[in-house]
């Protein structure tokens, strides 16, 4: 909880640092529920997005409300800052026809125009150059607009990936592209991918601006999707690359204890967001005791 490192504390309201917090935990909670409802065959499949909710939640709140936020498998919190509705979500996880998408997508490949929230394919990365061609189409119209495209480690070994970064590199479109590295792709690990040291420098090539953030700090994550958003229109696309954690199964049809150890994903739990989050606000004051029990019996 206490400030370390070289970037400045963002400027952030009390409110929206609350707001900020209240949605990770939601959407955990969120995740724990989720998890029950699929192996108890309620609902088909799941998604579980456990030890990443700073990367997305905090990134996103980054953005403007005009802003397009196109989102990966793990990203429930985009949904909830734009104003989406728990029941809304949870139409969507059933399948029900009374949610945005009419219950067409596999749950958690969440979306809804209204709110400027784009789904993702079930191809890992496909609607990566997608969301690099429509920044630019914002661009030529004149557009202030910004997008953030959301996805995982693994998706920067496939075509489409480069083929985007190719696009930003030459035209220089509005977008932050945003790398959510959680060590594992399914059952990949990062050195088993690339030989590359970083995610981040696969863009280098590209002429696209990159860098390298702590994914389970929420300041350090708002404070450089901020400062990459803002400077996307005059001087066009930097790649975030999120070093985070998944401390749960890549999907409900996974069993990580077959490639990965108990011990890396113990040790991984010392850098949880949540608790790091809930004891920067305590310092500040602007949290309790209290308010942690009554926020978790709300849930």
């Amino acid at each position: 909880g206490n400030l370390a490192g070289d970037l400045p504390e963002p400027e952030l309201s009390k409110e929206r640092l609350l707001e900020i917090y209240r949605t990770m935990a939601l959407v955990r909670a969120i995740d724990d529920r989720g998890w029950r409802l699929q192996r108890t065959g309620r609902i088909e499949f799941w998604i579980p997005c456990r030890g990443q909710e700073a990367s997305h939640v905090a990134s996103t709140a980054a953005m403007e409300m005009s802003d397009w936020v196109c989102i990966a498998s793990r990203e429930p919190g985009a949904m909830l800052l734009r104003g989406a509705t728990l029941t809304s979500i949870f139409a969507q996880l059933f399948g029900r026809a009374n949610e945005p998408l009419r219950g067409r997508r596999l749950p958690l490949l969440l979306g809804d125009r209204k709110i400027n929230v784009v789904p993702c394919m079930t191809q890992v990365g496909a609607y990566i150059p997608h969301a690099a061609g429509a920044a630019w189409a914002a661009k030529l119209k004149g557009d202030d607009t910004r997008f953030i495209v959301y996805f995982g480690d693994g998706a920067t070994s496939r075509g489409e990936f480069h083929s985007a970064m190719n696009f930003a590199g030459l035209h220089k479109p509005p977008i932050v592209f945003f790398c959510q590295n959680n060590g594992w792709a399914v059952s990949t690990p990062n050195d088993r991918q690339t030989a590359s040291d970083t995610f981040a420098e696969k863009a280098t090539p590209y002429k696209v601006r990159n860098l390298r953030v702590d994914g389970n700090d929420p300041l350090a994550i708002y404070a450089v999707t901020r400062e990459a958003r803002d400077r996307a229109r005059e001087h066009g696309p930097t790649l975030i690359e999120s070093v985070t954690y998944r401390l749960g199964f890549h999907t409900s049809s996974d069993n990580p204890d077959l490639y990965r150890s108990p011990e890396e994903t113990e040790a991984w739990k010392r850098w949880d967001p949540i608790p790091r989050m809930r004891g920067y606000l305590m310092n500040k004051g602007h949290w309790s005791d209290a308010r942690e029990d009554d926020m978790k019996a709300e849930f």
